[in-house]
Protein backbone atom coordinates (compact mmCIF):
# COMPACT_ATOMS: atom_id res chain seq x y z
CA UNK A 1 0.00 0.00 0.00
CA UNK A 2 1.46 3.37 -1.03
CA UNK A 3 2.16 5.84 1.77
CA UNK A 4 2.61 8.83 -0.55
CA UNK A 5 -0.83 10.09 0.48
CA UNK A 6 0.19 10.23 4.14
CA UNK A 7 3.26 12.31 3.37
CA UNK A 8 1.31 14.45 0.90
CA UNK A 9 -1.39 15.27 3.42
CA UNK A 10 1.25 16.22 5.97
CA UNK A 11 2.96 18.51 3.45
CA UNK A 12 -0.41 20.12 2.67
CA UNK A 13 -0.94 21.06 6.32
CA UNK A 14 -3.37 18.32 7.24
CA UNK A 15 -3.22 16.57 10.60
CA UNK A 16 -1.84 13.01 10.61
CA UNK A 17 -2.49 10.61 13.50
CA UNK A 18 0.42 8.59 14.92
CA UNK A 19 -0.05 5.45 16.99
CA UNK A 20 0.35 5.21 20.77
CA UNK A 21 3.00 3.53 22.89
CA UNK A 22 3.99 0.13 21.52
CA UNK A 23 6.15 -1.12 24.39
CA UNK A 24 3.69 -0.11 27.09
CA UNK A 25 0.77 -1.59 25.15
CA UNK A 26 2.67 -4.87 24.85
CA UNK A 27 2.95 -4.79 28.64
CA UNK A 28 -0.79 -4.09 28.89
CA UNK A 29 -1.37 -7.15 26.68
CA UNK A 30 0.54 -9.33 29.17
CA UNK A 31 3.95 -9.47 27.49
CA UNK A 32 6.70 -9.51 30.15
CA UNK A 33 9.17 -6.64 29.86
CA UNK A 34 12.84 -7.60 29.91
CA UNK A 35 14.88 -6.19 32.80
CA UNK A 36 17.57 -4.98 30.38
CA UNK A 37 16.17 -4.88 26.83
CA UNK A 38 12.66 -3.80 27.84
CA UNK A 39 10.18 -4.36 24.98
CA UNK A 40 12.70 -5.50 22.34
CA UNK A 41 12.68 -9.11 23.51
CA UNK A 42 9.03 -9.29 22.44
CA UNK A 43 10.17 -9.14 18.80
CA UNK A 44 11.91 -12.47 19.32
CA UNK A 45 9.43 -14.22 21.62
CA UNK A 46 6.01 -12.61 21.03
CA UNK A 47 5.93 -11.38 17.41
CA UNK A 48 2.23 -12.22 17.06
CA UNK A 49 1.37 -9.93 19.97
CA UNK A 50 3.54 -7.17 18.51
CA UNK A 51 1.55 -7.46 15.28
CA UNK A 52 -1.74 -7.46 17.20
CA UNK A 53 -0.81 -4.23 18.98
CA UNK A 54 -0.03 -2.54 15.67
CA UNK A 55 -3.33 -3.77 14.24
CA UNK A 56 -5.20 -2.29 17.20
CA UNK A 57 -3.65 1.12 16.58
CA UNK A 58 -4.43 0.98 12.86
CA UNK A 59 -8.05 0.08 13.56
CA UNK A 60 -8.19 2.94 16.07
CA UNK A 61 -7.22 5.38 13.32
CA UNK A 62 -3.42 5.60 13.33
CA UNK A 63 -1.97 6.65 9.98
CA UNK A 64 1.64 6.14 11.08
CA UNK A 65 2.71 3.14 13.16
CA UNK A 66 6.16 2.91 14.70
CA UNK A 67 7.86 -0.49 14.66
CA UNK A 68 8.95 -1.98 17.99
CA UNK A 69 12.64 -1.27 17.38
CA UNK A 70 13.07 1.50 19.98
CA UNK A 71 15.21 -0.75 22.21
CA UNK A 72 16.68 -2.96 19.47
CA UNK A 73 20.08 -1.42 18.76
CA UNK A 74 23.20 -3.41 19.55
CA UNK A 75 23.84 -1.11 22.52
CA UNK A 76 20.44 -2.11 23.93
CA UNK A 77 20.44 -5.82 23.13
CA UNK A 78 24.04 -6.86 23.83
CA UNK A 79 23.84 -6.11 27.60
CA UNK A 80 20.79 -8.39 27.71
CA UNK A 81 22.74 -11.24 26.11
CA UNK A 82 20.96 -10.72 22.81
CA UNK A 83 23.81 -9.27 20.77
CA UNK A 84 23.62 -12.13 18.28
CA UNK A 85 19.97 -11.34 17.61
CA UNK A 86 20.18 -7.67 16.57
CA UNK A 87 19.29 -8.38 12.96
CA UNK A 88 16.49 -10.77 13.87
CA UNK A 89 14.98 -8.38 16.44
CA UNK A 90 14.85 -5.47 14.00
CA UNK A 91 13.60 -7.52 11.05
CA UNK A 92 10.91 -9.09 13.22
CA UNK A 93 9.83 -5.65 14.47
CA UNK A 94 9.35 -4.35 10.94
CA UNK A 95 7.74 -7.58 9.73
CA UNK A 96 5.12 -7.34 12.48
CA UNK A 97 4.30 -3.76 11.52
CA UNK A 98 4.09 -4.53 7.79
CA UNK A 99 1.89 -7.57 8.42
CA UNK A 100 -0.37 -5.49 10.66
CA UNK A 101 -0.74 -2.90 7.92
CA UNK A 102 -1.62 -5.61 5.42
CA UNK A 103 -4.15 -7.18 7.80
CA UNK A 104 -5.84 -4.10 9.23
CA UNK A 105 -5.36 -1.00 7.07
CA UNK A 106 -8.22 0.27 4.93
CA UNK A 107 -6.37 3.51 4.08
CA UNK A 108 -2.71 4.44 3.58
CA UNK A 109 -0.60 3.77 6.68
CA UNK A 110 3.12 4.57 6.92
CA UNK A 111 5.50 2.36 8.91
CA UNK A 112 8.31 4.09 10.80
CA UNK A 113 11.41 2.41 12.12
CA UNK A 114 12.37 3.65 15.58
CA UNK A 115 15.96 4.35 16.63
CA UNK A 116 16.87 5.71 20.04
CA UNK A 117 19.76 5.97 22.52
CA UNK A 118 18.11 3.27 24.66
CA UNK A 119 20.66 1.53 26.88
CA UNK A 120 20.85 0.02 30.38
CA UNK A 121 20.72 3.59 31.71
CA UNK A 122 17.00 3.66 30.89
CA UNK A 123 16.42 0.63 33.11
CA UNK A 124 18.18 2.12 36.14
CA UNK A 125 15.50 3.54 38.42
CA UNK A 126 18.11 5.47 40.42
CA UNK A 127 19.12 7.52 37.38
CA UNK A 128 15.65 8.71 36.37
CA UNK A 129 15.38 12.51 36.07
CA UNK A 130 18.87 12.95 37.55
CA UNK A 131 21.72 14.63 35.64
CA UNK A 132 23.93 12.26 33.71
CA UNK A 133 27.20 11.86 35.67
CA UNK A 134 29.46 12.89 32.77
CA UNK A 135 29.52 13.75 29.08
CA UNK A 136 27.25 11.38 27.22
CA UNK A 137 29.82 11.25 24.41
CA UNK A 138 32.21 9.49 26.81
CA UNK A 139 29.66 6.95 28.06
CA UNK A 140 30.14 3.62 26.23
CA UNK A 141 26.63 2.50 27.15
CA UNK A 142 25.04 4.76 24.53
CA UNK A 143 24.82 3.62 20.89
CA UNK A 144 27.72 4.61 18.65
CA UNK A 145 27.59 5.78 15.04
CA UNK A 146 28.30 2.17 14.03
CA UNK A 147 25.37 0.95 16.15
CA UNK A 148 23.01 3.47 14.58
CA UNK A 149 24.26 2.66 11.08
CA UNK A 150 23.72 -1.04 11.66
CA UNK A 151 20.17 -0.54 12.88
CA UNK A 152 19.25 2.04 10.25
CA UNK A 153 20.40 -0.32 7.53
CA UNK A 154 18.38 -3.19 8.95
CA UNK A 155 15.24 -1.08 9.24
CA UNK A 156 15.58 0.34 5.73
CA UNK A 157 16.29 -3.06 4.19
CA UNK A 158 13.27 -4.51 6.00
CA UNK A 159 10.93 -2.04 4.34
CA UNK A 160 10.14 0.89 6.65
CA UNK A 161 8.86 4.09 5.06
CA UNK A 162 10.74 6.47 7.35
CA UNK A 163 13.10 6.56 10.33
CA UNK A 164 11.75 8.00 13.59
CA UNK A 165 14.56 9.05 15.91
CA UNK A 166 13.22 9.02 19.46
CA UNK A 167 14.37 10.41 22.81
CA UNK A 168 17.34 12.22 21.29
CA UNK A 169 18.50 14.30 24.24
CA UNK A 170 22.23 14.90 23.67
CA UNK A 171 24.25 16.34 20.82
CA UNK A 172 26.86 13.57 20.63
CA UNK A 173 24.73 10.51 20.01
CA UNK A 174 22.11 12.79 18.44
CA UNK A 175 24.42 13.79 15.60
CA UNK A 176 25.34 10.13 15.08
CA UNK A 177 21.69 9.08 14.94
CA UNK A 178 20.73 11.84 12.49
CA UNK A 179 23.69 11.02 10.24
CA UNK A 180 23.00 7.27 10.22
CA UNK A 181 19.31 7.76 9.54
CA UNK A 182 19.96 10.23 6.73
CA UNK A 183 22.30 7.77 5.02
CA UNK A 184 19.32 5.48 4.32
CA UNK A 185 17.77 8.09 2.03
CA UNK A 186 14.46 7.74 3.88
CA UNK A 187 12.54 10.63 5.50
CA UNK A 188 13.82 11.25 9.03
CA UNK A 189 11.89 12.50 12.06
CA UNK A 190 13.88 13.94 14.95
CA UNK A 191 12.16 13.13 18.25
CA UNK A 192 13.22 15.11 21.33
CA UNK A 193 12.00 14.85 24.93
CA UNK A 194 11.79 18.16 26.82
CA UNK A 195 11.99 18.11 30.60
CA UNK A 196 11.03 21.09 32.77
CA UNK A 197 13.44 22.04 35.54
CA UNK A 198 12.32 23.60 38.80
CA UNK A 199 13.18 27.06 37.45
CA UNK A 200 10.74 26.52 34.57
CA UNK A 201 13.33 26.15 31.83
CA UNK A 202 13.37 23.21 29.41
CA UNK A 203 16.23 20.78 28.86
CA UNK A 204 16.44 17.32 27.36
CA UNK A 205 15.83 14.39 29.71
CA UNK A 206 18.58 14.87 32.33
CA UNK A 207 19.68 11.23 32.62
CA UNK A 208 20.12 10.99 28.83
CA UNK A 209 21.61 14.43 28.18
CA UNK A 210 24.43 16.80 28.99
CA UNK A 211 22.40 19.51 30.66
CA UNK A 212 22.19 21.85 27.69
CA UNK A 213 19.03 23.84 27.19
CA UNK A 214 16.31 22.50 24.91
CA UNK A 215 16.97 25.48 22.66
CA UNK A 216 20.69 24.67 22.37
CA UNK A 217 19.96 20.99 21.74
CA UNK A 218 17.68 21.84 18.85
CA UNK A 219 20.13 24.39 17.49
CA UNK A 220 22.77 21.68 17.27
CA UNK A 221 20.64 18.92 15.75
CA UNK A 222 17.91 20.45 13.59
CA UNK A 223 18.56 20.82 9.88
CA UNK A 224 16.23 21.60 6.95
CA UNK A 225 16.59 18.07 5.54
CA UNK A 226 14.56 16.60 8.42
CA UNK A 227 11.04 15.55 7.46
CA UNK A 228 9.64 16.50 10.89
CA UNK A 229 10.64 17.37 14.43
CA UNK A 230 8.56 15.77 17.17
CA UNK A 231 8.06 16.29 20.88
CA UNK A 232 7.82 12.77 22.22
CA UNK A 233 8.04 10.84 25.50
CA UNK A 234 7.47 14.12 27.33
CA UNK A 235 4.96 15.18 29.94
CA UNK A 236 2.00 16.90 28.25
CA UNK A 237 2.50 20.09 30.24
CA UNK A 238 5.95 20.67 28.66
CA UNK A 239 4.82 20.32 25.07
CA UNK A 240 3.37 23.75 24.23
CA UNK A 241 6.55 25.59 25.21
CA UNK A 242 8.59 22.95 23.37
CA UNK A 243 6.62 23.53 20.15
CA UNK A 244 7.42 27.22 20.34
CA UNK A 245 11.14 26.54 20.76
CA UNK A 246 11.14 24.08 17.86
CA UNK A 247 9.52 26.71 15.66
CA UNK A 248 12.56 28.96 16.17
CA UNK A 249 14.74 26.31 14.53
CA UNK A 250 12.53 24.41 12.09
CA UNK A 251 9.94 25.48 9.53
CA UNK A 252 8.68 22.01 8.63
CA UNK A 253 6.06 19.78 10.24
CA UNK A 254 6.07 19.55 14.04
CA UNK A 255 4.56 16.61 15.90
CA UNK A 256 3.66 15.67 19.46
CA UNK A 257 3.28 12.24 21.00
CA UNK A 258 3.49 12.62 24.75
CA UNK A 259 3.64 10.12 27.57
CA UNK A 260 1.19 9.76 30.43
CA UNK A 261 1.70 7.74 33.59
CA UNK A 262 4.94 6.76 35.30
CA UNK A 263 8.02 4.62 34.73
CA UNK A 264 9.12 2.02 37.27
CA UNK A 265 11.62 -0.11 35.31
CA UNK A 266 10.95 -2.41 33.62
CA UNK A 267 7.23 -1.63 33.74
CA UNK A 268 4.97 1.32 33.01
CA UNK A 269 2.47 2.49 35.62
CA UNK A 270 -0.83 3.24 33.91
CA UNK A 271 -2.07 6.03 36.17
CA UNK A 272 -2.07 8.88 33.65
CA UNK A 273 -4.60 10.81 31.60
CA UNK A 274 -7.82 9.26 30.39
CA UNK A 275 -8.46 9.35 26.64
CA UNK A 276 -10.74 12.38 27.10
CA UNK A 277 -8.14 14.23 29.18
CA UNK A 278 -5.42 13.41 26.66
CA UNK A 279 -7.64 14.72 23.86
CA UNK A 280 -7.91 18.07 25.65
CA UNK A 281 -4.13 18.34 25.59
CA UNK A 282 -3.96 17.26 21.95
CA UNK A 283 -6.44 19.94 20.87
CA UNK A 284 -4.08 22.54 22.32
CA UNK A 285 -1.13 21.01 20.41
CA UNK A 286 -3.09 21.16 17.16
CA UNK A 287 -4.08 24.77 17.89
CA UNK A 288 -0.36 25.54 18.32
CA UNK A 289 0.34 24.03 14.89
CA UNK A 290 1.29 20.40 15.55
CA UNK A 291 0.55 18.37 12.40
CA UNK A 292 1.54 14.93 13.70
CA UNK A 293 -0.25 13.87 16.88
CA UNK A 294 -0.27 10.55 18.70
CA UNK A 295 0.99 9.09 21.94
CA UNK A 296 3.98 7.48 23.59
CA UNK A 297 4.23 5.46 26.80
CA UNK A 298 0.91 4.99 28.59
CA UNK A 299 -1.16 6.03 25.57
CA UNK A 300 -3.21 3.14 24.19
CA UNK A 301 -5.60 2.41 21.32
CA UNK A 302 -8.58 4.08 23.01
CA UNK A 303 -6.61 7.32 23.32
CA UNK A 304 -5.71 7.14 19.63
CA UNK A 305 -9.30 6.34 18.63
CA UNK A 306 -10.54 9.51 20.30
CA UNK A 307 -7.80 11.60 18.67
CA UNK A 308 -8.71 10.19 15.25
CA UNK A 309 -12.40 10.82 15.82
CA UNK A 310 -12.26 14.27 17.39
CA UNK A 311 -9.22 16.22 16.20
CA UNK A 312 -9.76 18.54 13.21
CA UNK A 313 -8.51 17.26 9.84
CA UNK A 314 -6.49 20.41 9.21
CA UNK A 315 -4.21 22.35 11.54
CA UNK A 316 -5.30 26.00 12.05
CA UNK A 317 -3.20 28.36 9.97
CA UNK A 318 -1.50 25.57 8.01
Amino acid sequence: MSTAEVFGRLADGELVIIDGGTGTQLQAEGVPMDDVAWSARANLEYPDVVQRVHEAYIRAGAEVIIANSFAASRAALAPAGLGEHVAEANRSAVRAALRAREAAATRPVAVAGSMSPFSPIDMDAASQDRPHPGPTADDPRFPTLADFREQAGLLADSGVDLIALEMINAQGYGRAAVAAAAETGLPVWLGVSPFRLEDGSLVGLPDLGDGESFDDLLGALVNPALAAVTVMHAKPEATLDAIGIIRRHFAGPVGVYAETGDWQPPNWVFDGLTPAQYLEQAIAWADRGARLIGGCCGVGPEHIRLLADRLPPRVPGA
